[in-house]
């Protein structure tokens, strides 16, 4: 098992084009702990922000009625891949791994398979 800055540094060196990486607890908005990012990724804004995400489409499958639950969601920029991976578990509600991948060098599949290895040895 891993432990959260295992967890963020297994994935800055196994998957290609991370530009930076988180575990959010989104009950809270808070980073419990982040690696890479710097002047043009601030990681605690990027919790903060892609915590109302993973808010808003809990929100709108629970008005929709979908019993199912987020694998990960992905938003694609001009540039870069953003990543949110949501972590299942006895004990680790409501948290996410939150990836920002360069596009260019990012393969996305790989990064999704890689993110699901790394959430499911992950201990918090």
């Amino acid at each position: 098992m891993a432990n959260t800055e295992t967890a963020l540094k297994e994935a800055t060196t196994s998957i290609e084009g991370v530009i930076g990486a988180a575990l959010v607890d989104y009950t809270s908005g808070m980073a419990l702990g982040t690696i890479g990012g710097g002047k043009d990724l601030d990681l605690s804004v990027a919790a903060a922000g892609n915590t109302d995400v993973v808010r808003a489409k809990l929100r709108a499958m629970e008005l929709l009625n979908l019993k199912e639950e987020i694998e990960d969601i992905l938003i694609t920029l001009g540039t870069q891949y953003h990543l949110i991976r949501l972590i299942r578990g006895r004990n680790n509600n409501g948290l996410f791994l939150y990836l920002a991948l360069d596009k260019d060098r990012a393969n996305l599949a790989m990064a999704r398979h890689q993110l699901r290895r790394i959430e499911s040895a992950l201990e918090v």
